[in-house]
């Protein structure tokens, strides 16, 4: 309820109103986010669906073929084309602000709080950070969906691991969890350059940025172009990888392993979290900072996410059954995300392997050993 405690400075002392204690969200995801499977996060919507709906990519494979030599019989060794699909069921998920009563906000001078409008605003601000997190939980594989490509750091995160990184991700050999796989498929900027984005948290940055061999060749370091700017954390690119440091996650998560789903989890900042000792993740509960910590980064490519919309959001009010005196505001959207994982429906490669995997996102874990 909006009621406010009696003892409240609030109500028995002037006071100076004040907007949000923290600032209105802005999506993290927002400029790595579009309608292609260039983008990192590769959008699909379809605003007649509701709930249930299936949502099916279709994707084709290049020719990998041997040629026929000379006079020897070609018909009949033709190459099968290959398919690959992918599909993601949207969900109904709801978001909901008790309005209380309009006597309570007249008692401490604020009488919008009571008001659908203002639940609405402030419902909007936390679905960007409830979609932003259940992007991140997705692709650090924090619920079900374990990584299935990982890049272990040990201890040590500077100029040279950032390197070994990036011809990882290249030639698709030399990972410390998963088998060789076909090269990270980059996204493309709206310059036309290829890239990988390379997302840490505040400790993984802090132990490359105190690296002496990054600080020498910092000045090349650079992010150009107007539509780059608007990428939030970004501090270099070295290579082809832009460096962005994410915020850290704060809220609370209930449930583990299957039973961990979009609707688990109570985002007040959303961020990457990192793994305990115990394999507990932060704000679940048993998540202890006394024991060895780990940050777990992400190199994204091209397609590293599915995210689906059904309907359009819609904004509900209802009013309390006992002659209106409260009212209650809702968010309702119809959504879904995951990680690109294909199928392969008629074969997969032999060697560049593209199905059964995360395909457009590998895990970099490095121990921080603090909070």
């Amino acid at each position: 309820m909006v009621a406010v405690p009696y003892a409240s400075d609030l109500k028995r002392k002037k006071w100076i109103r004040e907007g949000l204690v923290q600032s209105a969200s802005k999506s993290f995801w927002s400029p790595y986010t579009g309608m292609t499977e260039n983008s990192v996060i590769y959008q699909a919507n379809n605003m007649n669906a509701s709930e249930g709906l299936t949502i099916v990519f279709d994707y084709d494979g290049n020719l990998a073929g041997k040629a026929i030599k000379g006079k020897d019989k070609a018909y009949g060794k033709g190459e099968q084309k290959k398919k690959f699909s992918n599909k993601l069921t949207v969900d109904r998920y709801r978001l909901v602000a008790d309005n209380g009563d309009a006597f309570d906000g007249v008692e401490i001078g604020d009488l919008s709080i009571s008001q659908h409008e203002d639940s609405r605003a402030k419902l909007a601000d936390l679905f960007v950070r409830f979609k932003d997190q259940a992007i991140f939980d997705t692709l650090q594989g924090v619920k079900d969906t374990a990584p299935t490509h990982i890049i272990d750091l040990g201890v040590t995160f500077g100029y040279t691991e950032l390197l070994n990184i990036e011809t990882i991700i290249k030639t698709g050999f030399g990972y410390s969890t998963g088998a060789s796989r076909a090269p990270l498929k980059p996204y493309t900027l709206a310059d036309g350059r290829s890239v990988w984005l390379f997302i840490m948290d505040a400790q993984m940055s802090r132990m490359l940025k105190s690296n002496s061999s990054y600080q020498t060749i910092m000045y090349n370091a650079d992010i150009r172009g107007n539509d780059n700017r608007l990428i939030k954390g970004v501090f270099g690119k070295i290579g082809q990888l832009i460096l962005v440091e994410a915020e850290t996650f704060f809220g609370t998560t209930e449930g583990t392993g299957t039973t961990w789903g979009l609707d688990s989890t109570s985002v007040e900042i959303s961020g990457l979290r990192k793994k305990d000792a115990n394999g507990k993740w932060t704000g679940q509960t048993g998540y202890s900072t006394a024991i060895d910590l780990t940050s777990r980064g992400l190199v994204l490519g091209g397609n590293a996410v599915q995210l689906g919309f059904g309907k359009m959001p819609d904004y509900k009010v209802q009013m309390s059954d006992d002659f209106a005196i409260s009212s209650e505001s809702c968010l309702e959207t119809w959504m879904n995300c995951q990680k690109t994982i294909l199928l392969a429906e008629t074969g997969d490669y032999d060697s560049a392997k593209v199905a059964g995997i995360d395909y457009g996102c590998v895990a970099v874990d490095l121990k921080t050993l603090d909070v």
